[in-house]
């Protein structure tokens, strides 16, 4: 049965009568009378009982109607749900996010969008920085703040959508307070390679999953993990260089050379093992203020590139939703020169 056969049925089945059916449905009788005399031949059997003043169920068309007509219901109720969803903005928005300023950024952007649709609601998911895309393609957000560093915009695949460029930060080094070069007004990008950089860990399964900068390696080796690579263009800045020796709290372990870089697994476990002297850090500038412990120090990086910020999801998931947050989010950046830091 098509669409159509069954809206006319169900009609005439609600108004027994077949020209107030056809002027309901804006057609003629005749495409009444030929779709009921139609659907009447597919069944084998007679709808309805016809005659010059009345027009009723058989037992057949009564049963047939009170079964499609729940379900036909349902089919709309359905379509219309998704219409909905699809061209509203009211309902429940995930977004993800990378650090504690970011979360702030995050807030201010979903206070804003409130204010313009108050049935929309933000729901905020804390992203590990090894993450990259999969929480999108997991289903577990709908959208992500994130740096071009963490997710390089260059590598995304075609099915990914990018709002503008957000703001963009000078990053920093992040480094223990008793390191010598917590001492210093600035360091190279070049010196970099000369301390030990940490590196993101990877997540478990992710070795096999294909390979992307700013992810791990794809291709797996048997009792190897697979590993976080740094994205192009920031190889300097993310360098897995060596232990500086005349430091010992961030000394090598026994056996590990140049280019084995410790790993952490979330910003939490970066900050212990930067503050015990494990190894040094790349972050963007805000760290400095959200991120201040008696531990760590922060060293201006120079030659380095910048942190850039931008809102990504997938193209499948586009909705009004995520171009209002998107479109709130550009908004609040332009009415805030640092925002970041911004109270309000």
């Amino acid at each position: 049965m098509e669409r159509r056969e069954i809206e006319i049925f169900l009609t005439v089945g609600e108004e027994l009568h077949f020209g107030r059916s056809a002027e309901r449905l804006h057609v003629s009788v005749a495409m009444v009378s030929k779709t009921v005399q139609k659907l009447e031949r597919s069944v084998g059997a007679a709808l309805f009982e016809r005659t010059s003043r009345r027009v009723a169920f058989t037992a057949i068309g009564r049963r047939l109607f009170d079964d499609l007509k729940p379900a036909y219901q349902d089919l709309l109720d359905a379509f219309a749900r998704a219409v909905a969803s699809g061209r509203g903005v009211d309902g429940v928005l995930r977004v993800g996010f990378l650090g504690t300023a970011t979360a702030q950024f995050v807030m201010r952007a979903a206070e804003l969008l409130r204010t313009r649709h108050p049935g929309c609601e933000v729901r905020l998911h804390e992203s590990r920085f090894p993450d990259g895309t999969a929480p999108l393609r997991d289903d577990v957000i709908d959208v992500l703040l994130i740096d071009n560093f963490a997710v390089p915009v260059s590598t995304l695949a075609p099915d990914h959508s990018v709002s503008p460029m957000l703001f963009r930060e000078a990053p920093m080094l992040a480094v223990s307070a008793r390191h010598p070069l917590a001492r210093r007004e600035a360091v190279d990008v070049a010196e970099l390679a000369r301390h030990e950089v940490l590196r993101p860990r990877a997540p478990s399964g992710q070795a096999e999953r294909a390979s992307a900068p700013g992810q791990a390696a794809g291709r797996s080796v048997p009792g190897q993990a697979a590993r976080w690579v740094a994205p192009e263009g920031a190889e300097r800045l993310f360098a897995p260089g060596q232990a500086d020796s005349s430091f010992a709290p961030g000394r090598a372990p026994e056996g590990r050379g140049a280019g084995r870089s410790t790993e952490f697994g979330s910003i939490q476990e970066m900050w212990a093992l930067v503050g015990g002297g494990h190894g040094v850090f790349p972050v963007p500038s805000h760290a400095s203020v959200y991120d201040a412990r008696p531990d760590v120090a922060f060293v201006p990086i120079k030659g380095a590139p910048a942190y850039e910020w931008r809102l990504i999801w997938l193209s499948a998931a586009d909705n009004n939703r995520v171009r209002a947050f998107s479109e709130a989010a550009c908004d609040y950046v332009a009415a805030h020169p640092d925002p970041l830091t911004a109270t309000a």
